[in-house]
């Protein structure tokens, strides 16, 4: 038996990730500022996103996120909070991020530069005006060792 798609939002599955700086601004309703990590965004929508990164984030935390990317040299910041984790190996969590976007316009600006890559990847794995992750992204990411509690 599978599982009903509760996704209402058209998702982009990337075959090159993008790579994105998120940080925490909020735990249980408190405010909070950590310093920015670097994390690979494995596919997007209007609605969020699901991420690879090596850090251990706290699922019951009710932690607050913002996320920062680049789609067609325009800087993407946006807010999010956990819906899920996996843990894929050692040292490797997949998180689903629900996206808190408050302005109607930010949201249709996201679906309308996502909607356009979708079209442009067809013909290119990635594009430079967007933040896709290079092999020093890479390395960067998974030199990322340390846990947030």
């Amino acid at each position: 038996m599978s599982q009903a798609n509760k996704r209402s939002s058209f998702r982009l599955n990337l075959q090159i990730p993008l790579s994105a700086l998120f940080k925490i601004i909020g735990i249980k309703n408190k405010a909070a500022d950590t310093k920015h990590s670097k994390i690979m965004i494995r596919d997007i929508s209007s609605g969020g996103i699901r991420i690879h990164t090596p850090l251990n984030l706290p699922i019951d935390m009710n932690l607050l996120l913002e996320f920062t990317f680049h789609l067609f040299h325009q800087e993407i910041k946006v807010l999010g909070v956990l819906t899920r984790k996996t843990m894929l190996k050692p040292s490797l969590y997949e998180y689903g991020i629900e996206f808190s976007i408050a302005d109607p316009i930010i949201e249709q600006q996201l679906t309308s530069h996502l909607i356009l890559l979708g079209a442009r990847l067809k013909h290119n794995n990635m594009l430079a005006s967007c933040s896709f992750c290079s092999d020093e992204d890479m390395k960067d990411i998974f030199s990322t060792t340390y846990e947030i509690t």
